[in-house]
């Protein structure tokens, strides 16, 4: 089902991009405090989990397709490890 595939590469680049952040939401009456991202600063990062409606104006972050860039930033870490570890 799937075709073109290709290894995301600077993968913890991209990481060290991206701000975590808590929030608290105003458009709706949930109260509490939130974590995520900025959709806006992740389009700059990673456009292809921000999504515009234009009619709403909002922008939202398809958080699962973060998992992608996760897995191959924490093995660029390994990787790292492994030659300091070497010397």
């Amino acid at each position: 089902l799937k075709k073109d595939i290709i290894t995301v590469e600077g993968a913890l680049d991209m990481v060290m991009r991206m701000r975590g952040v808590y929030y608290n939401r105003i458009d709706t009456e949930y109260i509490g405090r939130n974590v995520g991202v900025i959709a806006q600063e992740m389009q700059e990062v990673l456009p292809e989990i921000v999504r515009h409606d234009d009619q709403s104006d909002l922008y939202t972050v398809e958080y699962g397709k973060l998992t992608g860039v996760l897995i191959e930033a924490i093995k660029e870490l390994k990787l790292e490890i492994e030659k300091l570890k070497k010397g």
